[in-house]
């Protein structure tokens, strides 16, 4: 499975894309430490303006202008992709954008859509740019028409057809089955997006990765609109990735939570000690120890014990000593 990390797109949802230019930056620069397979940095042309409810202009994610896209392409490893949807208002010059180092653009249709989507997909075939084609609102959908669209995507050229489960409303059972018509109907490879209204976000994923999906994504703490995504670094675990990159992002995760403006402090906690793997009792020791020095449980554990195992239980003493820290007093 081929994961494309969107915090900075869905989690604009959140802030009303509020990032400014350097925490978007950052986010970026702590997602290319995890050796994703795409990063989204968000949207290329700007949303419909009805969409934005912050008193503030809305940040760079919003509409990311040309010039810092090749900017910040040249700092990162990570391919960096983008959204453009049809109803933006903001104007792109697509031989400009050919050369922003861009590796995809992704292209929102609507189950109405009209052929306004294939004139844009026209010009980044022109210029040479890789695409998706986005169908969201699935659930809304027959799987009759789902595939009808995707049979235009293919015709219109997409390089992956992706849909959404906009609303959460699907279950595993028929994400299943829907990627698998999909999968005997077209060719060209498909994707999935999946929203967690239901908690079923990483399950809709693996359902979907079974009926043929080689494309999903996901965001930093689920960050995005509703109930939020599938949950980049959980994926990353089940996808087998790298630890020690999981790593990297798991201790930038409070920063990300503060960036976007959003308390996670009990969920990421539990998190962080389900990927090390420790119980209650340990998770109270950790916790304490970390009063007596003035840290944040989080940080704590974090930066002493992620990487580490443990078959039993530790004593105190023992938790101590391997956190490097003696007893207060």
């Amino acid at each position: 499975m081929k994961i494309l990390d969107v915090t900075l797109r869905d989690g604009g949802y959140v802030n009303d894309f509020g990032l400014n230019e350097e925490a978007a930056f950052w986010v970026v620069e702590l997602l290319d430490k995890a050796e994703l397979d795409g990063l989204e940095i968000g949207y290329l042309t700007g949303m419909h303006p009805s969409h934005i409810h912050g008193e503030n202009p809305p940040g760079i994610c919003h509409a990311w202008p040309v010039d810092r896209i090749a900017e910040l392409a040249a700092t990162v490893t990570t391919p960096l992709v983008g959204m453009l949807n049809p109803a933006g208002h903001v104007p792109i010059d697509f031989d400009e954008l050919a050369q922003s180092k861009l590796t995809l653009v992704r292209v929102v249709i609507t189950p109405e859509a009209t052929s306004d989507w294939r004139d844009i997909t026209n010009k980044l075939g022109v210029v040479g740019l890789p695409f998706t084609v986005n169908l969201v609102l699935a659930s809304w959908m027959t799987p009759e028409e789902v595939v009808s669209h995707a049979r235009t995507a293919q015709e219109a050229g997409a390089d992956v057809f992706y849909i959404a489960d906009s609303n959460g409303a699907l279950l595993p059972g028929q994400v299943e089955e829907l990627f698998r018509r999909l999968r005997d109907s077209i060719d060209i490879p498909l994707g999935f997006h999946a929203h967690d209204c239901k908690s079923l976000a990483l399950a809709n994923v693996i359902a979907a990765e079974r009926g043929g999906a080689e494309w999903a994504d996901s965001s930093l703490l689920g960050i995005g609109r509703g109930a939020g995504n599938a949950i980049t670094e959980v994926l990353h675990e089940i996808d087998g990735r790298d630890a020690e990159a999981r790593h990297r992002l798991l201790r930038g995760l409070p920063e990300v939570a503060r960036q976007f403006g959003v308390r996670q402090d009990e969920k990421m906690w539990q998190q962080l000690c389900a990927f090390m793997d420790i119980w209650p009792h340990t998770m109270d020791l950790i916790e304490q120890i970390g009063g007596e020095m003035g840290i944040d449980r989080y940080d704590l554990a974090s930066d002493r014990l992620l990487g580490r195992t443990f078959s039993q239980p530790p004593a105190p003493e023992e938790l101590r000593q391997v956190m490097g820290v003696s007893r207060a007093g």
